[in-house]
């Protein structure tokens, strides 16, 4: 006995699985909708009131408010840091897990240049002084350390690969820990 079918019976698709079956389906059913171009895509068009805004009102607002208010920080923040002697990226926080690396990759010469200055800052913060004039002349705004956190993000990112650490397979910060199964809060590194 026989249980097939005739070959004129059968269905072109007969052969195939349910799940592939089903998958083509499925596909051919959502092909209108991937035709559609997502929102971010499309062309955006710029209200009357909205083109008002950008060529009258914020040009005036950044001249007046938003532009000198940002400058004043700036000027401040360089005053600052020039008062104590300090750079930019000496304010780094070095409990932070990729500039703690970044410390670890700097050369000897930096490393001693950033200690004096962050002791010498201290000491005169404690003191209620500030350098003289004569030495504020530098810019503290060179980003010396910006190589090294470079370095530090791609070291780290390939020691998480290695390790196949996967953030979407686990609960991240789940009562202060990263998800890597340490019991200390904040005793792992994180990349991000």
């Amino acid at each position: 006995i026989c249980l097939r079918r005739p070959a004129s019976f059968q269905h072109p698709e007969s052969n195939m699985s349910f799940y592939r079956s089903l998958t083509r389906s499925l596909i051919r059913g959502y092909a209108a909708e991937r035709a559609v171009v997502p929102w971010y895509h499309q062309e955006q068009a710029v209200t009357p009131l909205e083109d008002f805004v950008k060529k009258t009102i914020y040009p005036v607002w950044f001249k007046y408010v938003k532009g000198p208010v940002e400058r004043y920080q700036y000027e401040h923040l360089v005053a600052e840091l020039r008062g104590y002697g300090l750079m930019l990226d000496d304010q780094h926080n070095d409990k932070e897990p990729v500039v703690e690396r970044a410390l670890e990759l700097l050369p000897h010469d930096l490393q001693v240049g950033r200690y004096r200055r962050l002791m010498r800052a201290q000491e005169m913060y404690a003191k209620k002084m500030h350098l003289p004039l004569t030495e504020q002349n530098y810019d503290p705004m060179i980003p010396y350390m910006a190589p090294f956190i470079e370095e530090a993000k791609f070291q780290l990112q390939e020691e998480q690969e290695l390790l196949q650490f996967h953030p979407w397979d686990r609960r991240l910060f789940s009562g202060g820990t990263t998800g890597l199964g340490e019991s200390t809060p904040h005793s792992a590194f994180m990349a991000w």
